[in-house]
């Protein structure tokens, strides 16, 4: 009885310790990737991608693109940055606006959306709600 116990917990420290520390507060598992699907456009920098997978009754896409960047304001002086107009331009043309809440994978994010002078460059994460494998490049519509 003794040795039961003891494999089990045993089993169980070892399983605990397989835990992915980044994948927790979100829901399923994420693959953390280079910047093979999403491709920088003007004025942006792709830091980082993570892919999640996306909430079972998603009618837009099967995965979440997470994704860290840095944006240099060349458009105006001053800018102030909307999240709606960083737009993940598929290579169909379908355009993925961003998104920064609606899933518990969102969750936290807080970007600095106050006015950027031109030239100023900040970092933003956001999520796209797309399918599986998609690739296209991460830019700033003003329009």
């Amino acid at each position: 009885m003794n040795r039961r116990i003891f494999a089990f917990l045993g089993l169980a420290v070892l399983l605990a310790g397989c835990k992915d520390p980044e994948a927790q507060g979100g829901s399923g598992t994420f693959k953390d990737t280079s910047n093979e699907f999403v491709r920088a456009g003007n004025d942006v920098i792709v830091k980082k991608l993570k892919i999640y997978p996306a909430t079972s009754n998603s009618v837009q896409g099967d995965a979440i693109y997470l994704v860290t960047f840095n944006f240099t304001n060349t458009i105006a002086d001053p800018l102030q940055p909307r999240l709606e107009h960083f737009v993940l331009e598929d290579e169909s043309k379908v355009r993925h606006t961003a998104l920064d809440g609606g899933s518990p994978i969102l969750a936290g994010i807080n970007n600095d959306y106050s006015p950027m002078k031109k030239g100023e460059a900040r970092d933003f994460t956001v999520g796209f709600n797309v399918y599986q494998s998609t690739t296209g490049a991460l830019y700033y519509d003003p329009t």
